[in-house]
C-alpha cells in the first residue's frame, strides 16, 4: 500500500475512534507543503496513526493560554505518541510547556492535513489529523506563555 492511501485509511479509523470516544465535532480539510525534512517527520507520524493535538486553554477572565516560538505565540501543542490517551498528552503538553495544569473539556475541531514535499512535487501526499480540544485552568503556575484575551489558534487547526 503507497504512503497516501495508507495514511488515507489511517484518518478514516483516526476520525471514527475520535467520535466513539468524544461524540461529533466538525472536520475540516487543509494542504500544507513543507520543506523535506519535515514532509519526512510527517510521513513517519502519519504511517503510525499519530495525531498532533492542541490545546485552547481557557482561564476564569476567559484569556486563552499562549507560548512564544520563534517570536510567535500559539497555542500548547503536542505531537507524537506516547501510549497515552489524546486527553492525557494534552493535559501534559500544556503542563510540560507552560506549568499550568488544565482539564480537557471537548474535541473543538479535527483537521485532515493533506502534506505536501515542497521540496519534491512528485512526492505522495500524506494525511495527518490535527485535533483541537478546549480545556479550562485548573491550577499550576504559569512559568512560560502568556494569557492573551485574543482565542487565537493556528489556521491551519
Amino acid at each position: 500500500m503507497d504512503m497516501a492511501g495508507g495514511s488515507s485509511n489511517i484518518i478514516g479509523e483516526g476520525i471514527e475512534s475520535l467520535q466513539k470516544r468524544h461524540g461529533s465535532f466538525p472536520v475540516n480539510q487543509t494542504t500544507l507543503s513543507l520543506r523535506a525534512d519535515a514532509y519526512h517527520d510527517a510521513s513517519e507520524r502519519a504511517s503510525e496513526g499519530i495525531a498532533d493535538v492542541y490545546v485552547r486553554v481557557y482561564n476564569d477572565n476567559g484569556d486563552v493560554l499562549h507560548i512564544g516560538t520563534d517570536g510567535q505565540r500559539r497555542v500548547p501543542r503536542c505531537v507524537g505518541d506516547s501510549g497515552r490517551s489524546l486527553k492525557d498528552r494534552a493535559r501534559n503538553a500544556v503542563e510540560e510547556s507552560t506549568g499550568v495544569t488544565c482539564s480537557i473539556e471537548q474535541i473543538v475541531r479535527v483537521t485532515i492535513a493533506g502534506v505536501r514535499n515542497a521540496d519534491d512535487p512528485d512526492a505522495e501526499t500524506v494525511y495527518r489529523l490535527l485535533v483541537l480540544f478546549d480545556g479550562s485552568r485548573s491550577g499550576g503556575k504559569l512559568r512560560d506563555g502568556v494569557w492573551q484575551s485574543d482565542p487565537e489558534t493556528p489556521g491551519l487547526v
